[in-house]
């Protein structure tokens, strides 16, 4: 008897075995790398890929397998537990580590007999090129990591193409993914999993799959393929992405659009999409529906979220299917908040550079047509690296988010951006409606050669944040006087003899390098004083619908930056996001002045706000001083002025508001010639 149990129990496994499969979920132009734990950027060993990757296999003119190599993490494969790989340069992950015969140099179709037992396919690279390199790296912290095998700069049949994939094993859930990541000409690979001669799941298209990801070294167009173990779910439906204006100007409407994914085997027919904001809860019924298995729907909710006051309204979306298998990706949340008034949105563009950079003139010729085209609303500041013009704080900063030289950061959303493309970012972000109005000034004092620099944000709502202010010192027309000031130039005749004429320069013609006699340079950052994250304090964690809170900078500056070539830039940063929320430029040259700066000597906060009857000013003094206030209509008209002898400390003053039409007006402090606004709106 007892032998017959082990026969049925041995039985049982293998038809488990036999019956294991994998299916896969395609996330296209997912813009994001799974798991979002990897954000380097895709470059050649050597040539800008982070040192924290690891060398597997070097290139070879016949396909060949790396070494033995035991995995990092815990992981699982087709059910059964794995410890080492071994990765061709044919583009084959496999388990199967006592595998002789290598793989072709070839898109092979899904199953092959060439291909060991046990295998991840990616077929149609190789890896012949002087800089094509396997390489590794662990991302993420146990028991929750991804262990990524890059394809580094490899090549294809077309000697013309460069192209990075990647396979990711990850642990716990023991999901592999692969990883369409970046190729400078589209081409075609067969790629999936390989158990054996017999049993395969290429991806569709296989063995013409096309390259979908374009040339960004970053993950922004990325796709990738999740592959995972055992049967797919019949009905399962995924909230894939949430589409939702994060500010409104009040009062308004806005739709709430997004995308559900049919994860499920079977063809989804009817959903109802709903979202739940102030506790009341709207459905949307969608009948007749075909949405295959694997494919996206994209929907608009049929009942707008109607936003009447400057708060945040917080929205949870979900998607509800009968049977569904999991409800854990139904649901995404935002939060879209009312504004009293619309801010002038303007964009920072961010350029790392240095005069050891061979291919920096280009950014040079970039940032001045920027300037040029989008005056006023697209700020520039050259970021320096390793010459004498850099500032350490800001080289360091901005270093974590470029790759290398010349490219740089918009707003530091678009990240590790050539200069080439510094305008399609430029019009994406000058429509991103910002939270607040920024202002900013600066003070001079000639003997002391002390900058005082008063930067300001205006809300347009009531927010919680992380927000700071900073500023930036901006010196145009800098020459040197020595060497490590002239520029070297890669675009020289003498170098690589490519056209490129801009910033007062012939770069094709001029000499490598271009002499520091010869050379002038714009918008050198000089400093970031409030450090490359921001000051932290300058804004309160809550702010108030229409106040304005400031925050003063203070240094001295060298003898040898002439104030009357600089400018200041006062910006707001969303420190927990890393991000510019708004940004705008002082006056060409340093007001020369031996003013007291009191700004930060005072704060103000109008409430309550909106109003109807009556509102308080509330005016906090750091030292006992004259002021007045006045509140103006938004034509300019003046509806209310008194002076008054603060005391220190806290002030108070009643402001009547009978026989004010309804609408925005603005109420003016000034303190011995420093002034803070705020609006308010009457009801």
């Amino acid at each position: 008897m007892k032998k017959f149990y082990n026969l049925m129990a041995t039985f049982i496994l293998l038809s488990t075995l036999a019956s294991a499969q994998y299916y896969y979920v395609p996330y296209q132009n997912a813009g994001t790398n799974p798991g979002g734990l990897n954000n380097d950027s895709e470059y050649p060993v050597g040539g800008g890929l982070d040192a924290s990757w690891t060398v597997l296999r070097a290139p070879s003119a016949t396909p060949a397998w790396s070494a033995v190599t035991n995995l990092p993490i815990a992981f699982n494969f087709n059910g059964a537990a794995v410890t080492q790989f071994k990765v061709s340069t044919s583009g084959v992950l496999t388990f199967t580590t006592g595998a002789v015969t290598v793989p072709a140099y070839s898109t092979l179709a899904l199953p092959n007999a060439t291909i060991p037992d046990n295998s991840v396919c990616i077929m149609g690279i190789r890896g012949t090129g002087t800089n094509d390199n396997v390489v590794t790296k662990t991302f993420g912290t146990a028991p929750n990591r991804q262990y990524w095998v890059m394809f580094s700069s490899y090549s294809t049949s077309n000697t013309n193409v460069y192209s990075y994939w990647s396979m990711v094993l990850e642990e716990t859930t023991n999901n592999i993914y692969i990883v369409d990541q970046r190729h400078n000409l589209a081409y075609n690979v067969s790629a999936g999993i390989q158990l054996n001669s017999t049993t395969a799941f290429p991806i569709t298209g296989s063995p013409s799959l096309s390259t979908v990801a374009g040339a960004d070294a970053t993950p922004a167009d990325n796709t990738y393929y999740e592959y995972i173990f055992g049967s797919q779910a019949a009905d399962q439906a995924k909230l894939k992405t949430l589409t939702v204006d994060k500010y409104l100007i009040v009062p308004g409407s806005v739709f709430i659009e997004g995308v559900v994914q049919n994860l499920g085997a079977n063809a989804i027919t009817n959903m109802d999409i709903k979202y739940e904001t102030g506790g009341t809860t709207y459905t949307y019924s969608l009948t007749s529906l075909n949405i295959l298995s694997n494919t996206n729907y994209s929907f608009i909710h049929s009942t707008p979220l109607n936003v009447s006051s400057a708060i945040p309204y917080p929205v949870k979306v979900w998607v509800d299917i009968v049977g569904d298998a999991d409800h854990t990706d139904d649901t995404l949340s935002s939060v879209v908040t009312g504004l009293s008034f619309q801010p002038t949105k303007r964009v920072l563009m961010e350029e790392g550079t240095g005069t050891w950079c061979g291919w920096c003139p280009r950014g040079a010729v970039y940032t001045e047509q920027f300037d040029t085209v989008y005056a006023g609303s697209a700020i520039i500041v050259a970021v320096h690296n390793a010459d004498p013009m850099a500032d350490a704080v800001y080289d360091a900063g901005l270093g974590t988010l470029i790759a290398g030289y010349p490219s740089g950061a918009v707003d530091r959303k678009d990240i590790d951006v050539d200069p080439t493309d510094f305008g399609v970012s430029y019009l994406n972000r000058i429509n991103d409606v910002s939270p607040a109005d920024v202002g900013v000034s600066a003070y001079f004092n000639s003997v002391s050669r002390q900058v005082d620099v008063v930067v300001s944000a205006t809300f347009a709502a009531e927010l919680t944040g992380n927000f700071r202010l900073n500023a930036v010192l901006v010196e145009d027309d800098v020459v040197g006087t020595t060497g490590a000031y002239s520029q070297t130039n890669y675009y020289s005749s003498t170098s690589q003899n490519l056209p490129l004429v801009g910033a007062g320069h012939n770069w094709q013609t001029d000499p490598n390098p271009v002499p520091f006699s010869n050379m002038v340079y714009q918008f050198v950052g000089r400093n970031i004083m409030g450090g490359f994250e921001g000051q932290s304090g300058s804004v309160p964690s809550t702010v108030t619908n229409g106040t304005t809170y400031s925050y003063t900078f203070s240094t001295t500056i060298p003898v040898t930056w002439n104030e009357n070539n600089m400018r200041v830039i006062g910006m707001l940063q969303d420190a927990d996001l890393n991000t510019v929320l708004n940004v705008n430029r002082g006056a060409y040259g340093i007001t020369t002045t031996v003013k007291e700066l009191v700004a930060d000597a005072f704060s103000m906060s109008v409430y309550p706000n909106p109003a109807s009857q009556s509102t308080q000013l509330e005016v906090n003094l750091k030292y006992s001083s004259k002021y007045v206030i006045d509140m103006f209509d938004m034509l300019g008209q003046s509806v209310y002025s008194q002076q008054f002898n603060g005391s220190t400390g806290k002030n108070v003053f009643n402001i009547p508001l009978n026989g004010l039409n309804s609408g925005m007006y603005l109420v003016k402090v000034n303190v011995n010639g420093s002034i803070l606004t705020s609006r308010l709106i009457v009801r």
